[in-house]
């Protein structure tokens, strides 16, 4: 009875994802994973579905553990994915640290901070975590041409 209960809760984890990626039920793949006699070997078979699903494919364990088979192609298509959204996020980051310095020039600044980025990368290839807000004080303190001063403005109105 135990396994019948855990086997739909597996069975309703996978439909839930299949819902989530927009899974047609005729293309749900659903795989079991059995122990044999030898422990370097091991079952797979073919509950429900088909061999020519679209990916994920969804394997169920002896533990009720479940995973998910995809291809190397679909997982290197993921991971692009990730870097793209990866690179998105930090240049949209940057831009607004930029933007809260009140650039003159938003591109000039823009190809300072990269230039910067650049060179840290170099330098420490392994591990790049860049305080952008730090990163765009000190340009603002090395090339403060490139960004509206504040001060003078407010001292200006003041006398006059």
């Amino acid at each position: 009875m135990k396994s019948l209960e855990k086997q739909s809760k597996s069975l309703q984890k996978i439909d839930e994802l299949s819902q989530n990626l927009g899974i047609k039920a005729d293309d749900k793949t659903i795989l079991e994973l059995k122990n044999t006699q030898n422990e370097n070997e091991k079952i797979l078979s073919l509950k429900s579905g088909h061999w020519q699903a679209p990916e994920p494919w969804f394997v169920i364990d002896e533990e009720d553990n479940l995973h998910t088979l995809i291809s190397i192609n679909s997982l290197k298509s993921m991971l692009e994915g990730l870097k793209k959204l990866q690179k998105e996020n930090f240049e949209l980051r940057l831009e607004k640290a930029i933007y809260q310095q009140i650039p003159i020039d938003f591109n000039d600044v823009w190809i300072v901070a990269m230039d910067e980025i650049k060179k840290r990368a170099k330098n420490n290839a392994t591990q790049l975590n860049i305080d952008l807000l730090k990163l765009m004080e000190n340009i603002k303190k090395e090339h403060p041409n490139l960004f509206v001063d504040m001060e003078s403005l407010v001292m200006q109105g003041e006398t006059q």
